[in-house]
């Protein structure tokens, strides 16, 4: 009698294992889903803002199919962008802060380019 409560038991506890570990997979993959979208939009609105500062300031510039900033002409030459970073400048307002203007700082081969524009990312 106790084997077969036993057994029981554990075929129970293998069927809520396997009704369960479905849904969890399901989750998952719903949240890594939902945070891919996410990344997606905000690499996109980074690639808009950086390409719209450097039209506002007539800076020529070229793209790639992504909309990845990938080269400047400084200079009357053309620099390859390795990586771009952005750096909010901010202030202290009551109860936090303020975005103000942003630093973009273009890494290039052997040089760093640096732009402050007073346009903010809404």
């Amino acid at each position: 009698m106790k084997r077969q409560t036993i057994f029981s038991g554990i075929l129970v506890s293998l069927a809520l294992l396997v009704l369960v570990l479905p849904q969890a997979s399901a989750q998952n993959y719903g949240q890594v889903r939902a945070l891919k979208r996410r990344a997606d939009t905000v690499t996109h609105q980074k690639n808009s803002f950086v390409a719209w500062v450097l039209s506002s300031y007539k800076i020529p510039y070229q793209t790639t199919e992504q909309g990845i900033v990938a080269r400047l002409r400084i200079d009357n030459s053309w620099r390859d962008v390795n990586q771009i970073e952005i750096v909010p400048v901010t202030r202290e307002v009551d109860g936090g802060y303020q975005v103000i203007a942003h630093e973009i700082f273009f890494y290039t081969e052997g040089e760093i380019l640096h732009l402050v524009s007073a346009v903010t990312i809404r």
